[in-house]
């Protein structure tokens, strides 16, 4: 099942409206509920004893077991298609360890940062992917780029530093750990695009995340970390599921009907922006001058990207 053939099992805009307005509504969704899940996300690391490995493990086993179950009555038969072949599923098993790797290196940044930040290095990814690229000899790297880069690195500069250069007290952790997501995240953004091509986005996403969530019951118990969570926990919980993984995932997917992926990636650059808003309306998050100054850099080199990528396509 093509792309194209996924976003068939979309119905169309339930009223009469722009159908790339629509879109862009959905992609604008999706964002909002990537960056609120990620305060939320936050809010159990600061309120409760849960480690970013169970969170994240916790996580990913809840969201692919509901989408895999949603997805057999949508999508039944490609989605059973791709486990048909011993390469399909080593290769849905290989890309639920690197989601798996993406998913808990982010949570650790936000651990010892915020969901913000932590969404900040996340922005980084087309370029990185583009550099993996050029050193496979699979594309040149070009003028623009090198901006991207340069931007990038002095955006993040400016976050982690809060514009202060004379000490380098910088969180090294986060940064560490932010870019570490942003690598894997780079890589699951190629590794699986041969199952997507053939099989389709949905059964390849699915299937993934499950497996990144059986993965991850070797680094932690299900059951301990359930049980560490009170009331209030276990609503953001809900949210992180249904909201920030499983609608935010459909919501994309939907909106690829009415706009490009380009489009799409443009809006979706929203996602940070959001996790701050929401990082300032709940969780008493302060941002100086020099830091929107390092949003803005990090988040204009993904636009940058994708005018290109719009020009040669």
């Amino acid at each position: 099942m093509s792309q194209t053939q996924t976003a068939k099992i979309y119905s169309d805009p339930p009223i009469k409206i722009n159908r790339t307005l629509y879109g862009v509504l959905l992609a604008t969704l999706a964002s909002v509920f990537w960056g609120s899940m990620g305060v939320c996300v936050q809010y159990i690391f600061e309120n409760t004893n849960t480690q970013p490995q169970a969170l994240s493990s916790f996580r990913l086993l809840l969201s692919g077991t509901v989408l895999v179950i949603l997805n057999l009555f949508l999508s039944r038969r490609p989605l059973l298609a791709v486990l048909s072949s011993l390469k399909g599923t080593a290769g849905i098993a290989l890309s639920g360890l690197e989601l798996l790797g993406a998913h808990l290196t982010f949570f650790i940044a936000i651990y010892y940062s915020n969901a913000g930040t932590a969404a900040i290095f996340l922005a980084t990814t087309p370029l990185l992917a583009g550099i993996y690229l050029f050193l496979r000899g699979k594309k040149r790297f070009t003028a623009k780029e090198g901006l991207c880069c340069a931007l990038a690195f002095f955006g993040v500069l400016l976050i982690v530093s809060k514009g202060d250069f004379s000490t380098f007290q910088f969180n090294w952790m986060a940064v560490f750990w932010g870019m570490i997501s942003a690598v894997f995240a780079s890589i699951y953004s190629i590794q699986p695009k041969p199952l997507i091509d053939r099989w389709g986005v949905v059964p390849v996403a699915s299937w993934g995340m499950m497996a990144a969530g059986i993965a991850g019951l070797f680094l932690a118990n299900p059951i301990v970390t359930a049980e560490g969570l009170d009331a209030k926990a276990w609503l953001a919980l809900s949210y992180i599921v249904l909201a920030g993984t499983v609608a935010a995932f459909w919501l994309y997917l939907a909106c690829l009907k009415y706009i490009s992926p380009v489009t799409a990636g443009l809006v979706v650059c929203l996602e940070p922006t959001s996790a701050y808003v929401f990082g300032i309306m709940f969780m008493n998050l302060k941002l100086g001058w020099i830091e929107c100054v390092g949003i803005a850099m990090v988040i204009s080199q993904v636009f940058i990207l994708s005018i290109r990528s719009k020009e040669r396509s």
